[in-house]
Order: C-alpha cells, then sequence, then structure tokens
C-alpha cells in the first residue's frame, strides 16, 4: 500500500504541475462494469468475479487538442477464488482492487460534439482483503483504453470507454495465497480484468 500512495503523491505533483500552464482540463466521475478475469496457477485455477466498479478520472488537454494527460482512480470489489491440488482447500475472499493510473490519450475529433480517444496508463494496484484473512498486494500495473466522448455543451459531456487493466506478477509469483504453498501464477502478466465504463465530463477552462 505504501507503493501505491507513493506512486499517488508523484502522479499528483506531475500534473499539478502540468495544471499551473494548462488551458482546458476535465473531470470525468465513472462507473461500469469489470468482467470475470481467469488466470492459471500452479496445479490450478484462480479468478477475479466480475462485478461493478466506479472511480474518477482528472485530464489535462493540451493546446492544440490532441493530446490528453491523465490521472486515475478505480476502485473494484470482488470475490477472489484459488483452487489448486498445493493449496490444503479452496480460497474464497472478499476482495477490494484499487488502481492509481497515469497516462496519455490521443485525440481524435470528428466534430464539435464527438471526440474518439484511445490511450496507455502505468501505475499500480492494490488488492486488499476487508476479511483480513489474506495480506494485501502491490503490483505495477500496465493498462489501455479507447473510448468516445460527446459533449452536450461547451463544459458538460458524456464519455464510454473500453479498460484493460493489468497488474504485472511475475511467473511463479503469488498474488494473495501463501507463498509458502508452493502455489504460484503461471506465466506473466496473466490478470487482464476488462472493463466498460461510462461517466459525466465537467470540462473547465482556465
Amino acid at each position: 500500500m505504501r507503493v501505491l500512495l507513493i506512486f499517488t503523491l508523484f502522479s499528483m505533483l506531475g500534473i499539478v504541475g502540468n495544471f499551473s500552464n494548462a488551458q482546458t482540463f476535465e473531470i470525468n466521475p465513472f462507473s461500469g462494469y469489470t468482467f470475470p478475469s481467469t488466470f492459471d496457477i500452479t496445479g490450478g485455477t484462480a479468478k477475479l468475479e466480475g462485478n461493478a466498479n466506479f472511480g474518477i478520472s482528472f485530464g489535462y488537454i493540451t493546446p492544440n487538442d490532441v493530446t490528453e494527460f491523465e490521472f486515475s482512480y478505480t476502485y473494484f470489489g470482488t470475490n477472489a477464488n484459488a483452487s489448486s491440488v498445493y493449496l490444503v482447500e479452496e480460497e474464497n475472499s472478499r476482495a477490494r482492487l484499487h488502481f492509481v493510473m497515469a497516462g496519455v490519450n490521443r485525440l481524435l475529433t470528428v466534430s464539435e460534439k464527438v471526440t474518439f480517444f484511445g490511450g496507455v496508463k502505468l501505475g499500480a494496484s492494490n488488492l486488499a482483503f476487508p476479511d483480513g484473512e489474506n495480506q494485501s498486494s502491490t503490483k505495477f500495473t500496465v493498462g489501455v483504453q479507447a473510448g468516445m466522448r460527446y459533449y452536450l455543451s461547451d463544459r458538460i459531456g458524456f464519455r464510454m470507454q473500453g479498460n484493460l487493466l493489468m497488474p504485472i506478477v511475475s511467473e511463479g509469483g503469488s498474488l494473495w495465497w501463501s507463498p509458502s504453498s508452493g502455489t504460484g501464477i503461471s506465466g506473466w502478466s496473466p490478470i487482464v480484468p476488462f472493463s466498460l465504463n461510462g461517466g459525466l465530463i465537467i470540462r473547465i477552462y482556465k
């Protein structure tokens, strides 16, 4: 969790620095659905079940209107399940995923009301367990996104997008079960939770 907080601090400082010379930025509260993600572990499989997500993003749009720098936070509450011949019994736990990401989007404006975008993100994700039966885990995370914005006015609009936020776990690494169990991730970066989100756009000019 400490890594997540440090990353958040430096990301916010960088974005505030950009905003000091900004012409336009946007605030985007959003919600949506994250689909289930199943991945291989040694001797079995593990799964993050699908559920609703919500969050907020802050974007700085450069004066040429073709590039956006974005900082976002996403919360995803779910259940985590793991089954393996190396585990004494199947793991079933309530889980909470927190994503803190910073990235850049390419903007394609097709009219005064419609803008398409796509981009990449880097950041960190924290997997925590509210019942306290497992240790929390913070991982380096990469992501991609694409979507469309529709503006009702100069200051208000709607945003629809798809996201892939992928925590990087090394082969053989443990995600939430005990490392002493002999069970680990089978392969690199196998956790790929895909989300569809929609939200409100609030555009602010300097």
